[in-house]
């Protein structure tokens, strides 16, 4: 199993080149770049390190169709694999954060991610795609100027529906915050999903988005991964059932405001539920401690290899290059 990295939103493109850099240097194997309707443009964050470096996978994650044209993300998509002889790769999704900001919703999700995908895999530099959707048209499109190998596509996806069309259309998928219960069940869906396809499960790239906060600094640590709690799985009721009894999983759904309040404020502190109710929550969705939490970071992801992931992306947070010399040196050379 193979590591990537995911830089926030506000990594601006020289401090994402130096970033992406740092990650190379350590034989990581890529670097995503977060897209939120008020960070930096992810294409524009990467294009510096597309540059710079020489052997990691550079990528935006997630883009949606509903906030860009499949024909100018494939154009972005493919000026960075340009730009960097051929390591571009992007992970496309449904729309979360973005199409709020642009107070859009969601409608036919799996029609416009299927047809985003077509255009996306079939477009090429010899002959002219002329695609009519329901969503989504392209006429003489091709990429004449494109002479690199095909960046690899991936379908953001912790569920049935995008999970199938990523095994008909994509590269591989990315789930997220998904704990290795959850994971097991789902590789274990995607590989039936593959055979009925045809297709062979070692081509297919399985990865998951997964929160690191372990730092030297272990009161830091819990700080930083309690902030940001609320953004595993949003709290969603699925990625949370598997390591909490009944009534802990209600209380945490009743109490989703103040975890959100939490957030908003940028605060440690959750009020009004339990602190031992959090630490379970946040020991059990992400990488979180001090130096001494490395062991048992390194068992679960060796949990999470045998499982099936080709690569796991750690989602790096305040003080990333730190984060970086972390995992490229405790954790890499033990995978």
């Amino acid at each position: 199993m193979e590591i990537d990295i995911i830089l926030n939103e506000f990594a601006t493109p020289a401090e994402a080149a130096e970033l992406s850099l740092l990650a190379e240097s350590y034989g990581l194997r890529g670097v995503w770049s977060s897209s939120y309707g008020d960070g930096w443009d992810p294409f524009v964050s990467l294009a510096l390190a597309a540059d710079r470096t020489e052997s990691i996978r550079l990528g935006p994650l997630a883009i949606s169709p509903y906030e860009l044209h499949p024909l100018k993300m494939t154009n972005a998509l493919y000026s960075l694999n340009e730009l960097s002889n051929g390591r571009g790769m992007i992970c496309v999704g449904g729309g979360g954060g973005v199409i709020q900001h642009m107070g859009k919703e969601r409608d036919r999700m799996i029609g416009h991610l299927r047809e985003c995908l077509e255009i996306m895999t079939r477009v090429n530099a010899e002959k002219n795609l002329n695609y009519k959707g329901e969503f989504y048209t392209t006429w003489r499109y091709k990429l004449k100027w494109a002479t690199q190998p095909k960046p690899q596509i991936y379908v953001a996806s912790n569920w049935p529906q995008t999970m199938r069309l990523a095994v008909q259309l994509a590269d591989g998928l990315m789930t997220s915050d998904f704990c290795i219960p959850l994971m097991r069940r789902r590789i274990d869906e995607i590989y039936a999903e593959l055979d009925t396809a045809g297709r062979p499960r070692d081509g297919f790239r399985i990865s998951n988005f997964w929160a690191w906060h372990i730092k030297e600094d272990a009161d830091a640590s819990w700080a930083e991964a309690r902030r940001e709690l609320i953004l595993r799985g949003y709290l969603g009721k699925q990625y949370f059932e598997p390591f909490l009894e009944p009534d802990e999983l209600q209380l945490m759904l009743d109490h989703f405001d103040d975890f959100l309040d939490a957030w908003k404020r940028g605060s440690a502190q959750i009020n009004n539920v339990p602190d031992e109710l959090v630490r379970k929550m946040v020991s059990n969705i992400s990488f979180v401690g001090g130096l001494e939490a490395i062991d048992q970071a390194l068992e679960s992801l060796r949990e999470f290899a045998v499982a099936g992931l080709t690569e796991i992306a750690l989602r790096v947070h305040d003080d990333p290059a730190d984060a970086i010399r972390l995992i490229g040196e405790r954790i890499r050379p033990y995978l």
